[in-house]
């Protein structure tokens, strides 16, 4: 071998240590993309909640066409009919005073008094809104020298604030996420009336708990009775463990528990393992919980089109692969298109509805099934696969994102997402921001019982103030409380 043929073999062994080279640089520098990318995951592209995010995601950028006003004012818009506030009805009148022309002046302008009036009302808080009544109980001396009173279970055995202000107490605290300390404050420099963060703490966990045991109790005995149930979780911190509040939400109420497991356990003990013989539909996301519980006890699963519209979200604008980008944009472009149909489907005749409905899914399963070539796994085409059983039987995944698309779907009236639940859970993140999480299991079981009322009297137009009052009233005078059911048929 001369040198020539030395020195070309030379540099193809070069070549080849520097393709290989080549070939490793390009993988890490893929993997390192693909970290890069994940770091970017928000609430807005992902199935994060918005309560994990570090920074706010950008808003969406604004569309219209050019020249045009793209974003509309605050307040009402021109053409927005005027609206007042309603009066209060007579009976809520303490006073009236009535004003008019004198005799003089009628005359000199030679007018008509009418039998109608121009009504105006001012509102004002009283200088103290409480009532203070003092019970004196006589001091007797026994024989033996010990000092007693008069045992009187009214006062003695009650509270000393009355159901009224203990119901308010309640409202402040849960309905209006009020602190302890703001409470104590809004007592003491407003009402005149100092009290301990304690005895707040007490009646809370104690009074107001109390009287909303039974009806969340009857609230959790229907679950498992809907046809639809959609269930969100989120996190809750008691004394530095972590917790999680689970959110059940069905057509007339809204259910909520804070359990020390994020496991489907709490699906199993809550809904039940019996629930598929129902055939009731859980709306849920894609959490491994939800997927579990559906999968083991064969119920029906509607897994929600918003998060994976967000993951989609995340593919078609981090994802360091334009061909993945392409493909994903077009997959939330059919998921839309797919959705305004459903949207319209009274305006459709059936044949022309299942015409829409059945088009879209096979567009939609055809892009998905179909992933461009690229270095990483898409395991979010996993969720639309067909699956063996170990019974020899085949599974159509994807029936569990496309089911409010079919007939029973839509007799039920399933809808694509999972908002409902998202929204009601929401209230308690905003709770959980100000209070920092609970101290005990006996607050634990104050927030979920005051929820679960605050949601569910949301949902049937009831006044809660008054159910917290009267649930309070019942609970002091040892009658039955009221029902959270009464107004489902």
């Amino acid at each position: 071998m001369d040198a020539k043929d030395r020195e070309i073999n030379q540099l193809r062994a070069e070549n080849a240590s520097l393709r290989e080279q080549l070939k490793a640089m390009n993988a890490r520098l893929l993997d390192l993309e693909l970290k890069l990318a994940k770091a970017t995951k928000n609430s807005s592209n992902s199935s994060k909640s918005p309560s994990s995010d570090i920074f706010k995601p950008p808003p969406p950028p604004e569309k219209g066409k050019p020249g045009r006003k793209r974003k509309r004012k605050q307040g009402a818009q021109s053409g927005h009919a005027k609206k007042v506030r309603e009066l209060l009805p007579p009976e809520r009148v303490n006073e009236t005073i009535v004003h008019e022309f004198s005799l003089d002046e009628i005359r000199q302008r030679d007018l008509t008094p009418l039998d109608e009036f121009a009504t105006i009302q001012h509102v004002e808080l009283i200088a103290c809104p409480l009532v203070v009544i003092e019970h004196q109980l006589r001091k007797y001396r026994t024989p033996v020298g010990s000092v007693i009173t008069p045992f009187v279970p009214e006062v003695q055995s009650k509270p000393i604030f009355g159901p009224r202000l203990i119901a308010m107490i309640g409202f402040l605290k849960s309905k209006a996420h009020c602190s302890y300390s703001t409470i104590a404050e809004l007592m003491g420099d407003v009402w005149k009336l100092p009290v301990s963060r304690g005895y707040l703490a007490k009646l809370c966990n104690g009074a107001i708990s109390l009287s909303l045991k039974d009806s969340h109790n009857e609230i959790r005995d229907e679950i498992a009775k809907q046809p639809i149930v959609g269930t969100d979780e989120t996190g809750l911190k008691e004394n530095g463990r972590k917790n999680w509040i689970w959110c059940m939400t069905c057509t007339d109420f809204s259910y909520f528990q804070i359990q020390p497991t994020r496991g489907r356990i709490v699906l199993e003990n809550t809904i039940s393992d019996e629930y598929a013989g129902f055939s009731g539909v859980i709306l849920c996301d894609y959490f491994s919980a939800n997927r579990s519980y559906c999968w083991n006890f064969d119920v029906k699963a509607q897994f929600c089109w918003a998060h994976l519209i967000r993951e989609l979200r995340w593919f078609a604008e981090k994802y360091p692969d334009e061909k993945v980008n392409r493909w994903a944009a077009k997959l939330i472009s059919r998921s839309k298109k797919m959705i305004k149909s459903w949207h319209r489907r009274d305006n459709m005749s059936e044949w022309g509805r299942r015409r829409s409905f059945d088009g879209h899914r096979k567009i939609f399963l055809d892009l998905m099934l179909h992933p461009p070539e690229t270095e990483g796994r898409i395991a979010l085409v996993d969720r639309f696969r067909t699956v063996n059983l170990t019974d020899g039987t085949t599974y159509d995944m994807s029936d569990d994102y496309f089911r409010f698309l079919s007939e029973d779907g839509l007799s039920l009236g399933v809808p694509p997402t999972n908002n409902q639940s998202e929204q009601a859970i929401r209230f308690c993140v905003i709770d959980r921001k100000i209070t920092q999480g609970t101290r005990s299991g006996r607050g634990n079981h104050y927030h979920e019982r005051m929820w679960t009322a605050i949601a569910t009297c949301r949902k049937q137009g009831r006044n809660f103030y008054e159910f917290l009052l009267d649930s309070v009233t019942a609970q002091l005078s040892s009658t039955p409380s009221p029902s959270l059911l009464l107004s489902i048929d």
